[in-house]
């Protein structure tokens, strides 16, 4: 009996650390596989590791009528990186501003249409409020017509495991037989009288730059308690397809005023495979089955093609 005892934990022992190294196994290729997307389709250079006292600033930019905006972002770029403990992280033209915030509109007197969008990360917010009184940073930012910089602090070991968490989904949709929504049904609409079916056709226009990758900023303020929770519903049928899709969340932070007084809650930058899925998901049935339950207080949602690579 006390071989047969000794025989069943060496199996259980066994079994168990097969599974240990599964898990591992399936974590370290999820997070070569979020890394990978990152650095190559997104052209994100976010280091995977920073400091808790490092400030990220999303900036929002209209350019000027007549200029170009490579050349009017690539000098912003150029005076961030020379600034010491500032570094460019992330950089989109824009390509849909899909919502407007309410808070943006009454600060700059109209729903502006922002050219692009930049994500930088400062060592903390000392080195932020210096770089704005630095010449060159400064007249970069004056090349623009209009701008808009909100903060965010991102915490390091929470935003690591962002990918984990879509692992972890993966894993209980599977384990529970939950049937996939891809590839997306298409949703039945009339496109002459949908605003919204012209934006996504528009969208489409802009294959050449958004082809394998989107990236879109939110500004994002909670609504009453009940909006809460039904945004909740919106967010974890939203979180199963980005786990199903191999793409979710890449920079998650609390919302820092850096500028007037606009207050948000929180900021999010989503990743997405290319505008042909954002097009499809965006009007597929699944969408419109859940888009009702997003309910927020106020929401700035830009979507974004990656160009960093390119200045």
């Amino acid at each position: 009996m006390g071989k047969a005892r000794r025989i069943t934990v060496w199996v259980l022992g066994v079994v168990l650390g097969v599974v240990l190294v599964a898990v591992v196994a399936a974590m370290v290729w999820q997070h070569l596989r979020y890394l990978d997307a990152r650095r190559n389709v997104l052209h994100d250079l976010q280091d995977v590791f920073h400091s808790d006292e490092a400030l990220h600033a999303v900036t929002f930019l209209e350019v000027a009528p007549g200029a170009d905006l490579f050349d009017a972002v690539r000098p912003l770029r150029a005076a961030t990186d020379a600034f010491p403990g500032a570094r460019t992280v992330y950089a989109g033209k824009v390509a849909m501003n899909a919502l407007s915030s309410t808070q943006l509109i009454d600060a700059i007197g109209d729903a502006t249409a922002w050219d692009a969008v930049v994500l930088a990360q400062f060592d903390d917010r000392a080195t932020y409020d210096a770089s704005r009184k630095d010449a060159a940073v400064q007249a970069a930012l004056d090349g623009f017509a209009t701008t808009y910089t909100h903060g965010m602090k991102r915490p390091p070991v929470a935003n690591l495991l962002l990918p984990q968490m879509l692992l972890a989904s993966t894993f209980a949709q599977a384990v529970t037989f939950q049937p996939s929504v891809l590839p997306f049904e298409p949703a039945s609409v009339d496109p002459v009288a949908t605003a919204a079916w012209e934006r996504r056709q528009r969208l489409l226009g802009e294959r050449e730059l958004g082809r394998d990758a989107i990236l879109v900023a939110n500004l994002v303020k909670d609504g009453a308690p009940e909006e809460v929770a039904a945004n909740e519903a919106y967010g974890r049928a939203m979180l199963g397809v980005m786990a199903r899709g191999g793409h979710g969340p890449m920079h998650l932070g609390a919302a820092v005023t850096l500028e007037g007084d606009a207050a948000f809650d929180g900021v999010i930058l989503v990743y997405y495979p290319g505008v042909r899925y954002f097009h499809d998901l965006t009007g597929s049935t699944f969408f419109g089955g859940i888009v009702g339950d997003k309910q927020l207080g106020d929401t700035q949602a830009t979507v974004t093609m990656p160009i960093l690579h390119l200045l």
